[in-house]
């Protein structure tokens, strides 16, 4: 049986809080059993959606390593909060401290 949240074909209409912004960044996803070096395909200020051809279990834990252009990086915590065909999209549960120093100007 399919997942609630796996969503496959056509969607239906998207009613939303925050936009979602197209935006292709470099991300770590780090689970229990796995380290993913991946692009985000669209963000959002609760979200992302990373670009992923393999599902990841809906529900699932993982640190998330954003890479915004020009800043520091962002490591965040998430859930798994859908399965889409191109990709998993997260919930973020929490901002954790700056992963690293600014880049060099």
């Amino acid at each position: 049986m399919q997942s609630p949240h796996t969503v496959t074909g056509q969607r239906p209409a998207e009613h939303r809080r925050h936009t979602r912004v197209a935006a292709s960044w470099p991300v770590t996803v780090r689970t229990a059993d796995r380290l993913l070096h991946l692009q985000t395909l669209n963000l959002s200020p609760l979200g992302a959606k990373i670009g992923l051809d393999e599902p990841l279990e809906v529900g699932r834990a993982a640190r998330l390593r954003l890479e915004p252009p020009g800043s520091r990086p962002v490591e965040v915590e998430a859930i798994v909060w859908r399965a889409d065909d191109d990709g998993p999209a997260f919930f973020f549960l929490g901002i954790l401290a700056p992963a690293g120093p600014a880049p060099a100007e």
